[in-house]
Order: structure tokens, then C-alpha cells, then sequence
């Protein structure tokens, strides 16, 4: 956790990096092993309170994560629980600080143990390796583990990260591999990749961040957490005596035949989020279909292809239509008719405000995605591609992009000179000039069609209010995500609905923006009304 709340993904070198930092500006390794276990031990409690009386294994390896696995198991014995500790290596391989601290254990009482628990513990500390792990894990290091786990009722708390997992990737050491599932993992200084990333983040169980002086370097540009904190920070706050076209205006082109829908959320989405006014660019043989179903929005029928979808005559009188609106939302319900194709072309490369790009408005790109680079447009763009569409303008396979998805987030988005919306599991938001933040909201509802749609017109809405793109990106997509959250806590998982998250935004607008600054709106003073004059009477 840094300063002003932020919380920072880094990665294993910018961790290695900002420790020595910390050591060149005067901090001991010693010191700083020591308030980890400390937090680690604090962490703990908070989580399954005192263990005075009950029995905990710490498993220990060589390094710095044994270290501090020595921190923890003093510090608990200190406390009155009964601490059994196995070092996974012969004491003269220790060193450093591990050193230090390994022999200050030995003064507290705790018992050293080279074999399976004595008996089954309440507690097993996991602090065999850390987040330099590379290549595959020890059979003896698994087979330490999981002699100490063999109850169901034994909780697991791994310092840093669970033995078996890459810090960088969030996978397995090698595949197939042990991998020790954690209840609690108490990182330290900040959180690292695999506490992001699946598969790893759901073999984490809790996680904790404890502060320990350490910083990122301040001339990088390390992965950003969206917390609650910074997304109430960007919430937009209205004027008292704001209008609704101060509120923002948004063109939402889109919709076609069999997928009128798509369109409907989009605009809908972005009323939800705050945009004052939004118009619906649809083809003139479904748009009665698409008024009848909003009544908020306006529709804006315009001329069609033969498959009913946007022709390509439509695009001067969208771009001309943009200079009135503050964003373009394009792709919901576009289709992959040619005609639409090449409006979707026009429109990017032209038009005078913001872009928001999705769905078929992204497919339009597939083979052609040198059309996105910042030199071909007039204004900024925002992609939000899912995998698959991704894939189909990169030429990377999905397992591919997933597998790398922070480093391909930050690529194209540099590449394209635009904001790059990676939807996923978790989505991360990169800038074309190297700003990156991963998403915590969200739930496995969201698997079903129309949420894009949704995100589409939250984007779209904040950047109607002023936001700039990143930022309205960044923020779409944590409200999406809480608002889902919100409707998945009344619905479950399988009965989800885009449409439950459109109607729960407002809620999760609220909550954030309660959870914000308060307005700074001075009262009006108090005014006096005279009492009406009597009958017959006139007010001079």
C-alpha cells in the first residue's frame, strides 16, 4: 500500500528493486523482515484470532521467505501458541538476515522439527519460497507441505505467495505441479501479480497487504489495483445548477436486425452512469423496434444495407453528428455486413470526439488493425475487446494473450496509441502511454451475453461527463464489475443478466460516490417569506 491509498501490482524484479531501494536509503533487510512478520502475525489474528493454545507448523525454506517464516513462528510462540518450525535445508545454509532471525527463534521455546507435524496442527504457515521461485518445486519441498495439510480442519496462511506458484504469471512453477492452497496469503510491501491473476488468485484464499515502508520506484509506472478509494475519487459530481446537456451527450451507433438489444444497453447504460442525453444511431427498418424499448434515450434512424444493418452512406452524417456529442459509442449490434464494416472504418478514423470501439465495431479491424494506429484517427479511442476479438486483431491465440495478459495489455495499447480495455478475469485497463490498472469487481455471472454492451455505455457515459479515457475506462469497468457484484448478491450466478446490471448501476453510482468527497455545495441562506397582505389591501 503506498501512500494516499494506492495499491500497486509489482512485479518479482520492481519488488527485488524497490527493496533495494529501501536498503540504499537506509532500511536493513533485518528490519524489514521483521516488521513483514510482524504484519504477517497481525494479519493472522485479525483473520482467526489469538493462538494462544493452539498448535501451528511453519515450513521454511532457505531464503528470505524462511525468514520470515522465523519472524512469524517467534512472534506466535511469543504469543503462547505451540510452534512447531521444519526448515526445509540444513541450518548452515541459512544466511543474512534468515540467519539472524533463525537463531533469535531459538531463544523462544518453539521446536525444531525435520519431519511431519507431531500432530495435526490448527495452523500451517507456508514460507518455503518466495516471489523469486523459478523452475520446478522440490518433491521434498511438496511433500513438506502436504503432510502438514492433510487435514481439512488445518488453515493455511502462506507468506507472500503459495509455494508452487510463479509470482509473474499466476500458474504453477511447471505444469501440473504442487501448488499449496492457501486460506489466508499475507503478502508484503504490495501485491504481486498472482494475487490477480487466475489461477492463482483463487488459490490465495484472503489476502492481506502489509506495509513495510517499501515504495516503487517513483520514475516507473508499476500496474495499479482499482480500489474503492481511487474509483470514488473519479466519480463525477454535477454543478447544482447543471443541465442535462452539461451532463454529457452520447451517440451510440450501433444495432441491426436480430440484434436490437445490444444497442439498447449500450444507451441505457450510459443514462445509468450519469450522461445527460444519448441518441441511438440505428438502421431506419429496426428503429421502432429499439424506441419502444427505451424511452429515455432518443433513436436516430438512419439508411440501411441490405442485411439491415448500417449502411455505409450513414458515416458523413455520424461523423457530422459526433461534433455535437462529447463521445461515439460504435459497435453494439453493428454486424459484420461489409457496408457496416466500412462505416465502422469511417467513423474511427473521422470523427472529432472520443471513440469507444466493441463488439462488431471491433471485428470491422480484424486483419486491418494497422486502421487503429493514432496517426489514422482524428480523436482518442477506447478498445474493449474480449479475447477473441483480441485475438482476431492481433493474430495471437486466446491462451496466448491470456497467458501474457498484463504485458499484451500494455503492448497494444502503446502500439495503437490507444486505451486498451482487456476484458477478462480480470480485466486491465492500459494507456498509450504506459498506465496500467487491473479490475477487483466481478463475479462469473458476467459470462453471458450483452455485459460488453453494458461497459460500452458506462465508458462512453463518463466520458461524456469529462472524464478523460483512461480514467473513464478505468472507472467503467469497476463500476460494471461492483454493480454486477451488487445484482449477483440478489440474483446468484446463473439467473445474471446484463440487464439486472444496467438496472443496478445507479446503486453502485450511490455507493461510490458516497463513499467519496462530499459535495462542496454552500447552503443558500435562509429566506424570509412576508406574510400575504391583508384583503383589499396592495403591497406597495
Amino acid at each position: 500500500m503506498s501512500a494516499g491509498g494506492r495499491m500497486f501490482v509489482l512485479t518479482a524484479a520492481e519488488m527485488r528493486a524497490a527493496d533495494a531501494a529501501a536498503v540504499a536509503a537506509g532500511a536493513t533487510v533485518l528490519d524489514l523482515m521483521e516488521r513483514a512478520g510482524a504484519g504477517a502475525v497481525a494479519a493472522i489474528e485479525r483473520h482467526f484470532g489469538t493462538q494462544r493454545g493452539y498448535r501451528v507448523h511453519v515450513v521454511c525454506g532457505k531464503g528470505n521467505n524462511g525468514g520470515d517464516g522465523f519472524v512469524v513462528a517467534r512472534r506466535l510462540a511469543e504469543r503462547g501458541a505451540h510452534v512447531e518450525v521444519r526448515l526445509l535445508a540444513d541450518a548452515s545454509e541459512l544466511g543474512g538476515a534468515a540467519k539472524d532471525h533463525f537463531d533469535r527463534l531459538a531463544a523462544t521455546g518453539a521446536t525444531m522439527v525435520t519431519r511431519a507435524p507431531l500432530r495435526e496442527p490448527d495452523l500451517v504457515i507456508d514460507a518455503v519460497l518466495g516471489t523469486g521461485a523459478r523452475g520446478a518445486l522440490p518433491d521434498a519441498y511438496a511433500a513438506a507441505l502436504a503432510e502438514a495439510t492433510v487435514s481439512p480442519a488445518t488453515r493455511v496462511v502462506a507468506l507472500d505467495l503459495p509455494t508452487g506458484l510463479d509470482a509473474d504469471r499466476g500458474r504453477p512453477l511447471t505444469e501440473g505441479g504442487y501448488v499449496q492452497r492457501a486460506d489466508l496469503t499475507v503478502t508484503f510491501a504490495h501485491l504481486k501479480p498472482v494475487h490477480v491473476l487466475y489461477p492463482g488468485r483463487a488459490l490465495c484464499g484472503a489476502i492481506e497487504v502489509v506495509d513495510i515502508g517499501v515504495e516503487p520506484d517513483s520514475a516507473s509506472q508499476p500496474l495499479e489495483l482499482v480500489t474503492e478509494q481511487l474509483a470514488a475519487g473519479l466519480i463525477p459530481r454535477r454543478r447544482p445548477e447543471a443541465h442535462k446537456g452539461e451532463a454529457g451527450r452520447v451517440l451510440v451507433v450501433g444495432g441491426s436486425a436480430g440484434m436490437t438489444g445490444a444497442i439498447v444497453l449500450a444507451s441505457m447504460s450510459a443514462l445509468r452512469v450519469g450522461a445527460g442525453l444519448v441518441t441511438a444511431a440505428v438502421p431506419e427498418s429496426v428503429n421502432d423496434a429499439i424506441e419502444s424499448a427505451m424511452i429515455e434515450a432518443m433513436t436516430w434512424p438512419l439508411p440501411e444495407s441490405p442485411e439491415r444493418s448500417l449502411a455505409g452512406s450513414a458515416a458523413p452524417m455520424i461523423i457530422a453528428r459526433a461534433r455535437e456529442a462529447k463521445v461515439v459509442a460504435l459497435g453494439p449490434g453493428l454486424s459484420r455486413a461489409p457496408e457496416s464494416q466500412e462505416l465502422a472504418w469511417r467513423v474511427v478514423a473521422d470523427s472529432p470526439v472520443p471513440v469507444v470501439l466493441d463488439a462488431d465495431g471491433l471485428n470491422a479491424f480484424a486483419g486491418r488493425a494497422e486502421r487503429l494506429f493514432a496517426a489514422r484517427r482524428r480523436a482518442p479511442l477506447v478498445l474493449t475487446p474480449h479475447l477473441g476479438e483480441l485475438a482476431r486483431l492481433t493474430g495471437f491465440t486466446p491462451s496466448a494473450l491470456e497467458d501474457t495478459r498484463l504485458d499484451m495489455a500494455r503492448r497494444y495499447a502503446e502500439e495503437w496509441g490507444a486505451v486498451l480495455v482487456m476484458k477478462g478475469a480480470p480485466t486491465v485497463v492500459a494507456s498509450p502511454t504506459g498506465e496500467a490498472s487491473v479490475n477487483p469487481t466481478g463475479n462469473p455471472g458476467m459470462a453471458t451475453a450483452g455485459m460488453g454492451d453494458v461497459l460500452t455505455g458506462v465508458i462512453a457515459g463518463f466520458i461524456a461527463q469529462g472524464l478523460a479515457p483512461y480514467d473513464a475506462a478505468r472507472l467503467g469497468v469497476y463500476v460494471h464489475g461492483l454493480a454486477a457484484d451488487l445484482a449477483h448478491a440478489r440474483v446468484g450466478t446463473l439467473g445474471l443478466v446484463a440487464g439486472d446490471v444496467t438496472a443496478t448501476l445507479p446503486q453502485a453510482m450511490h455507493r461510490l460516490a458516497s463513499a467519496g468527497p462530499r459535495s462542496e455545495i454552500v447552503p443558500l441562506p435562509q429566506t424570509r417569506i412576508a406574510p400575504a397582505p391583508p384583503d383589499g389591501i396592495r403591497s406597495s
